[in-house]
């Protein structure tokens, strides 16, 4: 094992750093903006985003290889994994703090939303 990698050249780190991230990240501001509904809803959304982020942020990479892999011989591929990965992940997001109760969906998703949309832009493109 070579130990003169930088810490996010390792594996584990990459594929777990930015998970935690978005859970503190997400699960923060779905807190704050459901604040003044109660606590405890805001603390359900903040559980409910933050997971969510997490998860969605180990799987979306895993679905964009996949996709690639079948549709890369296609016209506009790019395009259509685009299309497939964002909906896939507008529609969980969605359909998930909808579930939970969450009061202030698009409040609470918007930030992930768009910040997941242009990682996944990236992603497809690299």
């Amino acid at each position: 094992m070579d130990f003169k990698l930088s810490m996010f050249e390792r594996t584990f780190v990459r594929l777990l750093a930015p998970p935690f991230i978005g859970f503190l990240f997400y699960g923060g501001w779905a807190f704050w903006v459901n604040y003044g509904v109660g606590q405890t809803l805001a603390l359900k959304a903040a559980v409910t985003q933050g997971g969510y982020s997490f998860i969605i942020t180990l799987v979306l990479a895993l679905l964009i290889e996949w996709l690639f892999s079948r549709f890369k011989k296609w016209p506009f591929h790019l395009f259509l994994i685009s299309l497939i990965t964002c909906s896939f992940l507008y529609v969980t997001s969605w359909s998930l703090n909808y579930f939970a109760g969450t009061p202030n969906i698009l409040l609470t998703i918007l930030p992930g939303a768009a910040v997941s949309t242009v990682y996944t832009i990236i992603y497809i493109l690299g």
